[in-house]
């Protein structure tokens, strides 16, 4: 009976959130914005729609769901950086709206630099990783039988680097000096041709790791430190093809694959073997799609991971993939966020951890300047606090007990 009063309850919630959204957007797009830039809007970005499409093939819509496609859009208007630029475009129009001229200054103004304040994004971003951190529970004696199962969602944790299309292992000091480099002839214009130096800088990825990293490349040292832990673990890598990287004949999309990428930077450079990273999938293009795809992996493979499923992400995404993950797999896997932006306040831990000696965030007087870091991170925020939204919506994440 309680659980039958629990649905009813997350079910009238989903309806009055959808509308809520009905309501806002109908406000905007209808009563806020006037019908001459609303036109001009809608032509934009159809338009924009048309180009991504022809530019970039039907990849970029790998998911297949109009409704991620559509909620994008929409959350557009939420979004501080875009509302902002909107709001401010209204005046650019020509459209006579002396009597709220001063209110979309005004707001517009507030929004961004609310949003470009480190005070303000730091709290968002906190919030989030404090969710994360309660996430944390310990792994379950693992069962004779059972596979331990390290899944590693590793979006933007690599980036490409210039180099031939079959990177090899950058040269070591034994394998003698430089490799040979084909005579290149001058150029037309009469710039001097690439020295093989320049060659070699350039082809060896930066800093002589195989793969060249973003600041989001914790979650890659992290999975392979709990890889050490327990080296009859099996990771199970999760990311989308690089669709910044042209396809060359002859390729698949497993060759421009980012989660081809991790796996050669785990292996080479972090001493993993192959052998415990067999599965990849390649079309992690969103938490609830790497969940689907990583389940029939681990299913098809006949893999018995029972309950030693251990998910690792940003700390930010941590609650998002933990509750994900528990609809797609039927139970909680063990979270284990990464990528941590800030501290989590003093309050927060003396409840979780009291009478421990840790380190604590300072107040700083840059806190209350704007920088475009705050203003990025803030968007990041936003833009998880939407996307938890989205899959509330779907009916992808329930907000129940912790299990």
């Amino acid at each position: 009976m309680v659980l039958l009063l629990t649905d009813v309850f997350l079910l009238l919630t989903q309806v009055l959130l959808w509308i809520v959204v009905g309501l806002v957007t109908w406000f905007v797009l209808l009563k806020a914005l006037p019908r001459a830039f609303l036109g001009l809007l809608v032509l934009l970005l159809i338009l924009s729609l048309l180009a991504v499409s022809f530019f970039s093939g039907p990849s970029v819509f790998d998911d297949s769901d109009i409704f991620r496609t559509l909620w994008y859009l929409i959350s557009l208007i939420f979004r501080p950086l875009s509302l902002g630029v909107i709001l401010l475009l209204i005046l650019l129009t020509g459209t006579k709206v002396n009597k709220v001229v001063g209110r979309v200054i005004n707001t517009a103004l507030v929004l961004l630099l609310a949003c470009c304040l480190p005070i303000v994004s730091y709290f968002m971003a906190q919030e989030l990783e404090w969710e994360g951190i309660r996430m944390i529970q310990p792994a379950a004696a693992q069962v004779t039988g059972d596979s331990r199962v390290i899944v590693l969602l590793g979006r933007d944790t690599t980036r490409p680097f210039l180099g031939p299309r079959t990177t090899c292992p950058p040269l070591r000091p034994t394998q003698g000096g430089m490799p040979a480099t084909p005579a290149t002839p001058r150029p037309p214009d009469g710039e001097q041709p690439m020295s093989a130096e320049a060659f070699r800088v350039l082809t060896q990825a930066p800093t002589q790791l195989p793969i060249q990293l973003t600041d989001k490349a914790d979650r890659l040292f992290y999975a392979a430190e709990l890889y050490r832990q327990n080296p009859n673990s099996q990771i199970v890598i999760s990311a989308p093809r690089r669709l910044d990287r042209k396809t060359k004949d002859g390729e698949t999309k497993e060759m421009v694959s980012e989660a081809k990428d991790i796996q050669t930077f785990l292996n080479q450079s972090l001493n993993v073997p192959c052998e415990a990273m067999r599965f990849l999938d390649h079309d992690g293009v969103s938490i609830r799609r790497s969940a689907e795809n990583v389940k029939k992996i681990l299913d098809d493979n006949k893999i018995n991971y029972g309950n030693q499923l251990t998910v690792i992400n940003t700390a930010m995404s941590t609650e998002r993939t933990y509750r994900t993950f528990r609809e797609v797999f039927g139970f909680y896997p063990v979270a284990r966020p990464t990528d941590f932006y800030t501290l989590p306040a003093r309050s927060k831990l003396d409840n979780l951890a009291p009478e421990r000696d840790l380190v604590e965030p300072q107040l700083q007087a840059t806190d209350f300047l704007p920088s475009i870091d705050a203003l990025t991170l803030g968007s990041q925020a936003i833009e998880e606090f939407s996307s938890s939204i989205y899959y509330f919506l779907r009916g992808w994440i329930k907000f129940r007990d912790l299990g």
